[in-house]
């Protein structure tokens, strides 16, 4: 979990700790220091704001985590170092809303998205957070690596959370979903029980998804949020947490039995 913003903190761990399952190691917490021009830096990097911030919201809350604070050149390439060779399988990071408001995607998320295309990591970007509490999560599926990975991020806060989810499933026909859409929402009931929902996002269309997940959490896939255009500058209805993810390549592989970070 790459921090740079204390602002940005608490949501950010909220969700990582929610998506623990009990045998994961604690979320990794990564701030890079950025190094100025061509000057080498001797010695270990300072904490930055956000990172202290970090451990003070970590330790009220009895959230055990493992801070981590190294000289950076290349945000986005270093967080996806970094996210390898620790072998995570998520990277959870904040959005970062410029100020001339042109660029939605902001140059390290944007970088750390297109470097992990192709790795078996999985990336959730905060469109925007909060930390209060979970009760119901709402996940926009489909088959695709983004569309599965959302519902695996769904399921784990649900589980941990003992809240309730409902799968949009963002089928190609609205009567019948494909068959492999339904072996993904199978594999999810048997996990969740009967605190698992699902039903079919009738209308492939922003409007349409907000009307179906009235709820203070919405994870979505990449994919589905490029077509319908949700906006990642500033989600609609400021009480709501929106997660916008990127499947890892290798998806499978990065499933239950992965580290979170």
């Amino acid at each position: 979990m790459p921090v740079a913003n204390p602002d940005g903190v608490a949501p950010l761990l909220t969700i990582a700790f929610a998506a623990r399952s009990a045998d994961d190691p604690p979320a990794r917490v990564l701030a890079l220091v950025n190094r100025t021009g061509l000057e080498v830096s001797s010695g270990a990097p300072p904490n930055p704001a956000a990172l202290i911030t970090a451990l003070e919201y970590a330790k009220t809350r009895g959230i055990e985590i493992e801070p981590q604070s190294v000289w950076s050149a290349n945000a986005g390439a270093d967080i996806i170092a970094a996210a390898r060779n620790a072998k995570v399988g998520w990277i959870l990071i904040g959005y970062h809303r410029e100020a001339s408001g042109g660029d939605t995607m902001g140059g390290v998320v944007r970088d750390v998205l297109a470097s992990a295309k192709g790795a078996a990591v999985h990336v959730g970007v905060f469109v925007q957070g909060t930390d209060r509490q979970i009760e119901r999560v709402f996940a926009a599926v489909d088959s695709t690596p983004d569309g599965r990975a959302a519902l695996d991020l769904a399921v784990r806060i649900a589980k941990s959370n003992s809240a309730k989810l409902r799968a949009l499933l963002v089928s190609n026909t609205l009567a019948q979903p494909d068959d492999d859409l339904i072996d993904i929402i199978r594999d999810a009931r048997a996990r969740l029980g009967r605190r698992f929902h699902s039903d079919v996002l009738s209308e492939r269309s922003l409007n349409q998804l907000l009307q179906q997940s009235p709820g203070r959490l919405l994870i979505v896939g990449k994919k589905l949020a490029d077509e319908i255009r949700l906006p990642l500058n500033e989600a609609p209805e400021g009480d709501r947490c929106v997660i916008v993810v990127q499947g890892g390549e290798s998806a499978a592989s990065a499933q239950r039995g992965s580290r979170s970070s």
